[in-house]
């Protein structure tokens, strides 16, 4: 009797749980279009997120959070709502493994500094199709942390997150908002401290030592975390023997074709120029390549990060008017003078692009991200949507740079058996798109609307929401 009380009372805990995780504010209200329901998406076009063609007269059911069943004119359930998607596409929502939750700023004494951008940041990411993120790297944690369980709970929108430790970097970085370690044993304690405070994932940064590193991996690791990194101390081959799991920016970031490179020192010019040297078909780059691949390391292309200035967009997206004035003003002075100004820009860019490439042809994991930092051209959701057209033209199929951005990202996260693509049993996050994706990219600027969960999100709205808001909360 006592056992059968229990359990009645914990299945009546159970109930009210679920109910609190799922009832929204007003403010989240707000945005929704299509509340957590029964629906039936008939006739659209689906690409699916694993890297096959896509199917056309697809019918979707959803069923609260999740996708019940696929096919062509599937029966329509008693009491569903129908959804006609003649004229639209559907893909899965975006898996990101390289946003912040910060945008750039002026700082005292000439240096580089961050502000906290957690109201207008998840809406953008949300409405440019970022269903999961991880934040690679806070300045913030404990924003971050209780931003990710209010987006949980209903309070306000935003994506899924994937928590990302500070910055765990030694001296140099130059950054106001950040701490530097003093020592291994410091590194290890922080890691334990940001793994109790809520952090999901770790990234270290560009002085590390690899003692460090090999520290950091390993107490991360017995936590059942991972570690990401943007190196310059240490090479992408030693951090692979070290045991880190994924690799930022592409092969930017990397040291490794430094002539007599100094071990644990960050040298950035000499970096970058032996990446402008290095020619694109190396060889050394065609081992490291192999190297990453042998050591399952995942590679996080960035790339959009890289865009040259000279006639292409001010803001990759689209997305100028987000930025608050002042910001407005300062991206479009820079990108205004570096017009015809900007070849050696084109040449890594270029570069990168065939890099990364290659990575992914031989087997390797490539994830995506946008990394919202720099000069404040980048700009959450608005950067997200660019990224996919650049994967086409560095010459992915449609198929293929939707899967980087979606089924890859799960992949990573180990979640690819309930997000990243579009299957019966698996959580209905999709993208509702006017226009035909698997023809034209660029449909991807064009979303509808943002299921989230089963919850549908007004991309426009949210969009909105944001303009002017970016650079000041």
């Amino acid at each position: 009797m006592i056992k059968q009380l229990f359990t009645l009372l914990l299945g009546s805990f159970l109930s009210v749980a679920v109910c609190a995780q799922t009832q929204l504010s007003k403010e989240t209200q707000s945005y929704v279009t299509h509340p957590r329901g029964l629906y039936v998406l008939q006739n659209a076009t689906i690409v699916d997120g694993t890297g096959v063609a896509a199917q056309t007269d697809q019918d979707i059911i959803i069923n609260g959070e999740i996708i019940e069943a696929i096919g062509e004119n599937l029966k329509v359930p008693e009491g569903a709502t129908i959804l006609d998607m003649t004229g639209k596409s559907i893909m899965p929502g975006m898996v990101m493994l390289h946003e912040h939750l910060f945008y750039p700023k002026a700082t005292p004494g000439g240096t580089f500094g961050v502000s906290q951008m957690s109201y207008s940041f998840p809406k953008l990411y949300l409405a440019g199709g970022v269903t999961t993120m991880r934040t690679a790297g806070s300045i913030m944690p404990q924003a971050d942390i209780n931003l990710k369980n209010f987006i949980l709970e209903g309070k306000v929108p935003g994506p899924k997150i994937d928590a990302t430790s500070p910055f765990l970097d030694r001296d140099g970085l130059g950054i106001l908002e950040t701490y530097s370690l003093k020592s291994t044993k410091q590194a290890i304690e922080a890691v334990k401290f940001y793994a109790d405070m809520g952090s999901t994932s770790f990234k270290v940064y560009n002085y590390i030592t690899r003692a460090d590193l090999k520290a950091i991996t390993e107490t991360a690791h017995s936590r059942g975390f991972k570690v990401t990194g943007h190196l310059c101390s240490i090479t992408h081959r030693e951090a692979a023997d070290l045991g880190i799991d994924n690799l930022e920016h592409g092969f930017m970031a990397s040291s490794d074709f430094i002539d007599n490179k100094t071990p644990d020192e960050c040298e950035p010019f000499k970096q970058h120029k032996s990446l402008l040297d290095l020619p694109v078909d190396s060889p050394k780059m065609e081992a490291l390549i192999e190297h990453l691949v042998k050591k399952n390391v995942a590679v996080t292309s960035t790339i959009n990060v890289f865009e040259p200035y000279t006639g292409r967009e001010v803001v990759p997206g689209g997305g100028l008017k987000a930025l608050y004035q002042d910001a407005r003003d300062k991206v479009y002075r820079r990108w205004a003078s570096k017009q015809n100004r900007d070849s050696l820009d084109y040449v890594l860019f270029n570069k990168s692009k065939v890099w990364e490439k290659a990575f992914h042809d031989a087997g390797g994991l490539l994830v995506a991200g946008t990394d919202p930092t720099y000069d404040g051209r980048i700009v959450a959701g608005y950067a997200n949507m660019r990224l996919l057209e650049i994967f086409v033209e560095m010459g992915f199929s449609i198929p293929e740079a939707i899967k980087i951005c979606t089924m890859n990202g799960a992949t990573y996260l180990e979640q690819a058996d309930s997000i990243g693509s579009i299957a019966p049993t698996k959580i209905a996050d999709l993208l509702i798109l006017n226009g035909d994706i698997s023809k034209d990219i660029k449909a991807i600027r064009n979303i509808e609307t943002t299921f989230r969960n089963g919850i549908g999100y007004s991309s426009e709205k949210l969009f909105r929401a944001a303009d002017g808001k970016v650079g000041v909360r």
